[in-house]
């Protein structure tokens, strides 16, 4: 049985090392069982080698499908949660044998052992389900599962999400074999309004005609679906929800819950069903089919909204919050809007992982911070400017995304930041659970041009030029 363990998990441990939130963990773990059978081996003289070897055998064997499975579908959490698992019962299997001998041995009622041997079996057994149950505890919050086929982009209005959208639709059409996406599926609450301004394809041509793109609006929301594939091979699916900045605050799950109630109610489906559908594009695209015309109630649509949010904020393995790069510029107003909006990101994050600290099976998220329009910060921040022209770069697109120039920007944005004492406290908070930091670009190329009043100068993509992207994808994937 323990051989068979063994094997399975050792195939598991070597799945774990296609993916880099688990390598670590893969390299421990597939040396550790690897060598337990050979230790066995050794200490036990008597034991069956080819007997153990084709038990081994059958264990990575049994495991090998399931792993393939996990590869091919960039689910590695699954591999992680299976871990998991197979580390309990493990752990169960030693720590019930420690128990068993611990009984047996010296607190038997019909065992007649000496009172100092007694207490040296309770000692060296104790001590060893002590142990067991540590080293336990240590496996488990150690094994990182991240769900990478799901991002959630966290931002408030005007913080830059659509455009971030189709940053990640460009890179990933540019740079993902067969990438890329549907045209999204729209829920608006407007019955005159078809939401074809947010597809992707029409959001595209505006920018290409030089138009600045419009807002989300309260009523409307939508999903989109990124698709490409790894290596020719694996694939790559993101899911994005893109929503009206005003919702970000409204993010928890007792909002969470009362538009999971008032969905069942008005749907006639059972509440289990809509909280386990919510945040899923089936769900979006079921309402958008048979209940179409329930969007015109606000409350209903506003329900549709934050439990699609809030779903898919639960789903995801990777978060995404976003920083207006343009309230950098503005030391006073600006900063203190990011300070309130780092506030809200805090409240949430507190909301989120508040409820996780003893949850073992569930996989495990990591969040970015990531600064929007860093082109921008360029032409209107006097310190990011004369840094760049440090670097003899006349703008953004001078600097290569992968240099160490790009990294001493985003160092200088970092530190820009770090005056401020909410975002301070939330990055605290966040490097004790997993940040990521980067600042992006949709359009590196963007240069300042006049306004139709000729009285100053405004600076807007005027094609998908993204930078630093691939550190998105690094983060993502």
């Amino acid at each position: 049985m323990v051989e068979f363990l063994c094997g399975l998990f050792f195939i598991i441990a070597v799945g774990m090392l296609f993916n880099e939130d688990s390598r670590i963990n893969g390299v421990i773990y597939a040396g550790i069982f690897a060598l337990l059978p050979v230790f066995y081996v050794y200490s036990s003289p008597w034991a069956d080698v080819s007997l153990l070897l084709l038990i081994f055998s059958l264990g990575i064997l049994c495991g090998a499908v399931f792993v393939a499975q996990a590869v091919l579908t960039n689910r590695y959490d699954n591999l992680a949660t299976s871990a998991k698992v197979l580390f309990t019962l493990f752990f169960a299997i030693i720590v019930g044998f420690l128990a068993y001998e611990l009984y047996i041995t010296a607190l038997a009622p019909d065992t007649a052992v000496s009172e100092a041997y007694a207490t040296q079996s309770i000692f060296f057994f104790g001590t060893g389900i002590v142990l067991s149950l540590i080293l336990y505890w240590l496996a488990i919050k150690i094994t990182v599962g991240v769900r990478a086929s799901e991002i959630f982009i966290f931002g408030p209005r005007s913080s830059g999400k659509t455009y971030f959208v189709l940053g990640l639709w460009s890179y990933i059409s540019e740079h993902f074999d067969k990438g890329h996406s549907n045209e999204g599926v729209v829920l608006t609450g407007d019955p005159n309004d078809e939401g074809d301004a947010l597809r992707i394809s029409n959001l595209y041509a505006n920018i290409l005609d030089g138009k600045i793109l419009s807002r989300t609006y309260r009523y409307q929301m939508v999903m989109y679906q990124l698709t490409g594939k790894k290596y020719g091979l694996i694939p790559v699916k993101w899911t994005v929800v893109d929503y009206a900045g005003e919702y970000y605050d409204e993010l928890n799950e007792i909002n969470f819950k009362k538009a999971v109630s008032l969905l069942s109610e008005q749907l006639g489906m059972p509440l289990g069903e809509v909280r386990k559908s919510a945040g899923t594009i089936d769900f979006v695209r079921y309402i958008k089919l048979h209940h179409s015309e329930q969007l015109i109630d606000p409350e209903f649509t506003k329900s549709v909204i934050i439990s699609t949010m809030y779903g898919n904020f639960l789903r995801a393995g990777k978060v995404i919050f976003l920083i207006d790069g343009e309230k950098i510029t503005d030391s006073r107003k600006g900063h203190a809007q990011l300070a309130r909006e780092f506030g809200g990101y805090m409240k949430t994050l507190i909301d989120l992982e508040g409820k996780n600290y003893f949850g073992f099976f569930g996989s495990n998220k990591k969040y970015a911070l990531v600064v929007t329009k860093t082109d921008l910060v360029f032409w209107k921040n006097k310190e990011i400017r004369n840094l760049l022209h440090s670097m003899n770069a006349g703008k953004l697109s001078d600097i290569p995304e992968k240099s160490r120039e790009a990294l001493d920007i985003e160092n200088s944005l970092f530190d820009i930041l770090s005056s401020n004492k909410v975002f301070k406290n939330l990055v605290n908070m966040m490097n004790d659970i997993s940040m990521y930091f980067v600042a992006v670009s949709v359009d590196a190329s963007a240069e300042p041009f006049p306004t139709e009043e000729g009285f100053e100068e405004e600076i807007s993509p005027t094609g998908l030029a993204p930078w630093r992207f691939s550190e998105i994808f690094k983060f993502g994937l």
